[in-house]
């Protein structure tokens, strides 16, 4: 009845507690829940109530090998007639074995054993099984616990014990105090992680090797307050705490890119179950589909909750270099691409459910960086829809709302988040005038009355989605534009831009990438201004390289100064795809980790951080010293 399976470690504690002993029923509950913990947001069949019906789900996933399940349930099932038997003995709510061997021995008899020898082995070797299968998920909690006892780590009391700051301050923490008073804090349960006693029995179980990892960064204390920023941040902690205690490697990971990128801090503890991308990455790579009886609010959620999971992939390869800074701009702007497409369908459906079909024909087309595809982890959308309509009088009202609902399903918040900011200002009525555009105000506009800046903001410009001929038409408009009125007017007006810009939004240091002198911008200015100059007329090329190259071959550019704008721009945009996505924007070498200055010298294969600020300090003098030369400075005010 009770399985007598050997194991390597003999439970000789006759008198055991077998519901919270080693061994006991909790450890199988807790081998069951865990796992459903963990699980459970993606395979809803795990989401079921007995400890033994989610064994048998585990099972069928694959997740729980037959063989184990069968271990398990044949011991859940022993032990649960044992600590009946023992509430049987004095009609009491105990789950302890008596130590005397005549009330034992009663107990033994009411399940079926004639010997007490024979019915304390069996419970031994039915503990010990448990034990070592509950051990193999938890990845060794035990080993957690010896790797611990090489120094202390103690963290109970009032007073800060003097072996454990000693043992911190060789793990690399400088403050190891400060440590000690968070992990205090955290025990007592002032975090909603570990208010309640799974929460803090998992983190007990997981500290050691957390601050081990913390103190592998080479940065320790910082690594620490990272993670206290993500830790404190989460309404519930078990979940995550079971995931890192199951999946060592996953702490680790957890660790090295919170040391990386404080942006991911912030994100994890607003969503922390995007973890569990790291343990599946098959899962879920497909978008969710729209149909037409989507509700709105429906689609927009399950949009947000596949984009998030993508966003934190792409975020997460970039940091640890699966995915190269060079490469990077391609998949962020497909996630873009794929969610302007969807949220379109979805707009388009609720519109024509609630106001009819639509009255022509629309596009949506993508400007700055979405339109060049060179998208990063924090860019937003610059956009324009632009329609066509049909016989139909009231087309600008359909078209208004259907934008409007566009907008929302990109930008507006829901508790699964937001997907994109949105700006629409390059619309020829700028912020006062109706959102969507006919295509002949567009074309009128960019023939007689638009702005230099709104025909260099054109040489970006790409159609994401919507009709294929109307789309084609507005990429007609915005070739003719650029193409028109090569006058030197365009030269003084971008250096006024330029001069506008240095002023109202100034650069924060030589590691502002985007606006330092002889930064991205000032390459895309010298390559707009290029464009909208050329004696040659050229053909729209939004993505930068191509209009670059393209500048070079018509003669606009010699073979030089192509090779030195092109190599300045794939140099800056790989900086900025690892600065992005680490912190949103960096102005100092101060605000970089040592870990960050590593990722961003293996982005541009430099040896060495102060290797890598004398070729920045280089490639930036060079794209000054081609500004100069093709466009001019830009007047400064004194």
């Amino acid at each position: 009845m009770i399985n007598s399976k050997s194991s390597e470690q003999a439970f000789n504690d006759v008198a055991s507690n077998v519901k919270l002993g080693p061994g006991g029923i909790r450890e199988i509950e807790f081998f069951v829940q865990t796992q459903q913990i963990i699980l459970g947001g993606r395979n809803p069949s795990l989401r079921v109530r007995g400890t033994l019906e989610g064994m048998g789900a585990l099972v069928e996933l694959g997740s729980v090998a037959r063989s184990t399940a069968q271990d398990l349930t044949e011991a859940y099932r022993a032990l649960r007639m044992v600590e009946h038997r023992i509430q049987m003995l004095n009609d009491e709510q105990t789950h302890t074995l008596p130590s005397f061997e005549t009330k034992r021995a009663a107990v033994a008899a009411l399940c079926g054993y004639s010997e007490l020898d024979a019915f304390d082995k069996a419970l031994i070797e039915t503990r010990a099984c448990v034990h070592a299968h509950y051990g193999e998920l938890f990845a060794d909690e035990t080993r957690k616990r010896e790797n611990a006892a090489n120094g202390n780590l103690v963290f109970t009391g009032v007073d800060d014990d003097p072996g454990t700051l000693e043992n911190l301050t060789r793990l690399g923490f400088k403050a190891p105090e400060q440590v000690v008073d968070s992990v205090r804090q955290w025990h007592r349960g002032r975090t909603p992680a570990t208010r309640t006693t799974r929460g803090r029995e998992l983190l007990t179980a997981i500290l050691p090797d957390l601050l081990a990892a913390m103190g592998r960064t080479g940065e320790a204390d910082e690594a620490f307050r990272r993670f206290s920023r993500f830790f404190e941040g989460l309404r519930s902690g078990v979940q995550v705490l079971s995931m890192l205690v199951a999946e060592h490697e996953l702490m680790d990971d957890l660790i090295t890119t919170l040391a990386l990128a404080p942006r991911i801090a912030d994100v994890l503890a607003r969503r922390p179950g995007l973890l569990e991308a790291l343990l599946s990455v098959s899962d879920r790579k497909s978008p969710p589909v729209i149909e037409p009886d989507t509700e709105f609010e429906t689609g927009m959620d399950q949009m947000r909750r596949w984009h998030s999971e993508q966003a934190f992939l792409v975020g997460h390869n970039l940091l640890h270099g699966k995915l190269s800074a060079k490469d990077a701009a391609a998949a962020w702007t497909e996630l873009a691409d794929t969610s302007v497409e969807l949220m379109g369908q979805l707009a388009a459906f609720e519109t024509i459910r609630r106001y009819g079909e639509p009255p022509g024909t629309w596009c949506v087309v993508g400007l700055g960086k979405l339109g060049g595809s060179e998208m990063t982890a924090s860019s937003d959308l610059d956009l324009l829809v632009i329609y066509e309509p049909n016989a139909q009088s009231d087309a600008q009202v359909w078209f208004t709302r259907f934008t409007q609902r566009l907008i929302a399903a990109l930008s507006a918040e829901t508790g699964e988040g937001m997907l994109y900011e949105t700006d629409l200002r390059l619309r020829p009525s700028g912020r006062a005038g109706p959102v969507a555009t006919s295509i002949a105000s567009f074309e009128r506009y960019h023939k007689d009355a638009a702005w230099t800046w709104e025909h260099m903001a054109l040489t970006r410009m790409r159609v994401v989605t919507g009709d294929e001929a109307l789309g084609a038409r507005v990429a007609g408009v915005a070739q003719t534009a650029i193409n028109s009125n090569k006058s030197e007017e365009r030269t003084a007006e971008i250096l006024d831009m330029l001069a506008r810009m240095m002023r109202d939004k100034p650069a924060k240091g030589p590691w502002d990438l985007k606006l330092r002198k002889g930064g991205r911008v000032d390459v895309e200015f010298i390559t707009q201004h290029d464009i909208l100059t050329a004696s040659v007329d050229q053909v729209l090329c939004p993505r930068l390289s191509s209009a670059q190259k393209q500048l070079c071959e018509s003669g606009e550019w010699t073979a030089a100064e192509c090779e030195t704008l092109t190599e300045a721009y794939t140099f800056l945009q790989a900086l900025l795809q690892v600065q992005r996505m680490a912190h949103g924007e960096i102005a100092t070498e101060q605000d970089q980790s040592q870990a960050l200055q590593d990722r961003l010298c293996r982005a541009v294969d430099c040896t060495g951080f102060t290797g890598l600020s004398s070729r920045l300090e280089k490639t930036c003098a060079e794209v000054s010293e081609l500004f100069s030369k093709k466009i001019g400075d830009p007047a400064t005010e004194t």
